[in-house]
């Protein structure tokens, strides 16, 4: 796991809030806890804050008002929840009236929140792919956004060369000489690239043909960047390279 994550934990019990600090530190070292709450009050408090992605949540904090009926009086909290409670008969209303993302017995077991936490960062993935897909369709098609760990930079169109597959991963080969690795296979980027500027060559390459210096049809048929480097063009993907050029 190596997307960092903040946490709050929301428990009356003081016990129990160590023994998941314990078991997170342990098993899951990204998940950083950045908040507690042991009654309603600090919970408001930290749902004022809204800072964290997910909120490990004890339902009854031995007060009038659940932290569910509390979690119900906001709107725009945008954390997974996990509800943490010792009792079955909260499960099934707490699914049904609120988006929740799992729900855990105590005592915990690590099984159960390693499965948990699998499904949070599945789930966290696909949130910030939306966002990412959402941030590019706002932008003029000049510039690409590029997600790191950490920032997602902005780079211009015309400055990448190639688009390199790694498995899972795709490399941005840049004009400048440098690259970046993003972790999203390449078939995402095809799609969102535009498709007059960016041609995929080959099942490990997409080209900015922009880029591109000559075309050779000897000793199989490959491309030269204007730096110089070579790229296959493989053969099931030449006649459609013929009419995207225009040449039939």
């Amino acid at each position: 796991m190596t997307q960092k994550l903040k946490a709050y934990i929301v428990e009356d019990n003081t016990m129990n809030i160590e023994i998941l600090k314990e078991l997170l530190a342990k098993h899951f070292p990204n998940i950083s806890i950045i908040g507690e709450a042991t009654n309603t009050e600090q919970f408001i408090e930290l749902l004022l804050e809204n800072m964290a992605d997910i909120i490990f949540l004890d339902i009854e904090l031995e007060e009038e008002k659940t932290s569910l009926d509390i979690l119900k009086e906001f709107e725009n909290i945008q954390a997974e929840v996990v509800i943490t409670s010792s009792s079955k008969e909260y499960a099934l209303k707490a699914l049904n009236e609120h988006t929740i993302t799992s729900y855990l017995l105590k005592p915990l077991d690590i099984l159960s929140l390693h499965k948990t936490i699998l499904k949070l960062l599945k789930k966290l993935e696909l949130k910030t792919e939306t966002k990412l897909i959402e941030t590019q369709e706002n932008m003029s098609g000049e510039v690409i956004a590029i997600p790191g760990l950490t920032t997602i930079e902005i780079v211009k169109l015309t400055d990448i060369l190639f688009l390199e597959a790694d498995g899972k991963y795709t490399k941005f080969h840049l004009e400048d000489g440098t690259s970046k690795v993003v972790s999203k296979n390449i078939g995402s980027y095809e799609l969102l690239l535009p498709k007059n500027i960016f041609f995929r060559i080959h099942h490990k390459y997409i080209l900015n043909i922009s880029k591109t210096d000559s075309i050779y049809r000897t000793d199989g048929h490959y491309c030269v960047l204007k730096n110089g480097k070579n790229l296959p063009i493989a053969k099931r993907r030449i006649e459609e390279l013929r009419k995207f050029l225009y040449l039939k």
